[in-house]
């Protein structure tokens, strides 16, 4: 007997019918949104994205058909064998609070990878939207933070003597690295002759990418100022690599040599924190007051993670006992940086430290594999983003805070699923939002 005709709330599978009013489209792209806002504005709004999406993926009439897609997709598979990773090193790890604290940082690697299935589509157009709403609200984000700094110009400015940055809404160096990619999409977007609705957005584009990169040189975060010239210098080689744009790509080498050394004569900020760094170098040589050196923190914990590593190269000494073994090295070498909670200052030296050669090996697969699939590092903001994580790995552990991997994991997923278009899982139910999406595969060109 059928059981839906028992049950008339039940559809033909089984499942609710309910199940199939749920329009995942419209839930999928407003999730994104909070993530997206979350990232400057709450923590709370991230997470409240993250578990939207969660749901909807759950909920779904499609569980199955959208679940065996997900295992064939293997750059989606590779994402989420990072919390895998994470937990098997529970094994030997003798911390468990602290490994389980870790896995559950990892938990959006678990399931938003599959959970990015249920958006039916992420097509060029609607790719574009989400990339140009980034765009605006960094852009503003970062005018706030310059206002505190107008507001408050000589505290401030003083501050960079001690190590400090202006105020920013999330810690400073996440921050500066999505200001560094919101200016990667501007000139992206610019490139691509995106607008929304009005000729006149292509200068707005072009105003805020500029604005974003001269903010980048007043606010003097290292990890993104880095970031934000490695993809200078990756747009040069393709002008001279594909279009034999000498001439353009000599601008952005020259643009990259003068940058710093204008922004070092005529932005206190910049020229402070450059100065504050050497002044690092040289009293973590002497180790002379090293404990209140935010740098001299850094190179210890690097000294740390590669003397674990040494120690430990198969499997590494556990993620769960990474800051405890930190912690105790640095005790033995640097007894002023002891007692500061410091794990390895780079992504790829913490993973080799806590699982081995054999885990960081599995790590940079994973983390690569994405950029490699289907071609996909053809596409050159999927690059200039990778690149910008790549380099940020070897100054910072980036993915070990909410933040940072909420940032990683859904641009990532953003330029997957934009990929996919045209190979999504074949939706049975269409819903009333389906029209508000139905638009041009292609923007405008307004050449």
């Amino acid at each position: 007997m059928n059981q839906s005709a028992n049950a008339p709330w039940l559809g033909r599978k089984g499942l609710p019918r309910i199940f199939a009013w749920i329009d995942h489209q419209f839930i999928g792209v407003l999730a994104l949104v909070f993530i997206m806002g979350g990232m400057v504005a709450s923590e709370a709004m991230m997470s409240m994205g993250m578990i939207g999406l969660t749901a909807s993926a759950v909920f779904n009439n499609q569980f199955r058909r959208n679940f065996q897609y997900f295992l064939q997709h293997k750059a989606l598979v590779a994402l989420t064998c990072v919390f895998f990773i994470y937990a098997v090193s529970g094994l030997w790890s003798e911390n468990l609070g602290w490994w389980l604290d870790r896995l559950r940082m990892k938990l959006p690697f678990l399931l938003v990878p599959f959970a990015m299935v249920a958006i039916p589509r992420l097509d060029r157009t609607l790719y574009l939207q989400l990339l140009y709403a980034f765009l605006v609200w960094i852009a503003l984000a970062a005018l706030h933070s310059l206002l505190l700094y107008a507001l408050n110009y000589e505290a401030i400015t003083y501050a960079y003597r001690e190590g400090r940055v202006l105020p920013t809404p999330v810690q400073h160096v996440r921050f500066s690295l999505m200001a560094a990619f919101a200016a990667a999409i501007g000139a992206y977007l610019w490139r691509e002759h995106f607008v929304w609705r009005y000729a006149w957005e292509r200068r707005l584009i072009l105003g805020l990418t500029v604005f974003l990169a001269v903010y980048l040189h007043v606010l003097a975060v290292r990890s993104g100022l880095m970031a934000l010239y490695v993809m200078i210098m990756y747009y040069a080689g393709l002008l001279v690599w594909k279009q034999r744009h000498f001439a353009l790509a000599g601008l952005l080498a020259v643009a990259i040599l003068s940058g710093g050394a204008l922004a070092y004569r005529y932005l206190p900020s910049f020229q402070n924190r450059i100065n504050y760094t050497l002044y690092t170098l040289r009293m973590f040589e002497r180790q002379e007051q090293i404990g209140e050196l935010s740098d001299a923190r850094r190179m210890g914990s690097l000294y740390a993670g590669l003397d674990l590593l040494r120690q430990h190269p198969l499997l590494g000494i556990g993620i769960g006992d990474i800051r405890d073994a930190t912690d105790a090295w640095l005790q033995a070498h640097y007894p002023s940086l002891a007692g500061l909670q410091l794990m390895p200052h780079n992504q790829f030296l913490l993973v080799g430290a806590a699982t081995g050669v054999l885990g960081l090996l599995a790590f940079t697969v994973c983390m690569m594999y994405p950029w490699l699939y289907r071609g996909a590092w053809r596409d050159t903001l999927f690059t200039s983003f990778h690149l910008l994580v790549f380099t940020s790995f070897l100054v910072e552990h980036t993915i070990e805070t909410q933040l940072g991997t909420a940032f990683y994991i859904l641009f990532v997923l953003m330029g997957l699923r934009y990929f996919d278009e045209g190979q999504n899982p074949p939706q049975e139910n269409v819903s009333w939002v389906e029209l508000l999406y139905k638009k041009e595969k292609s923007a405008p060109n307004l050449e």
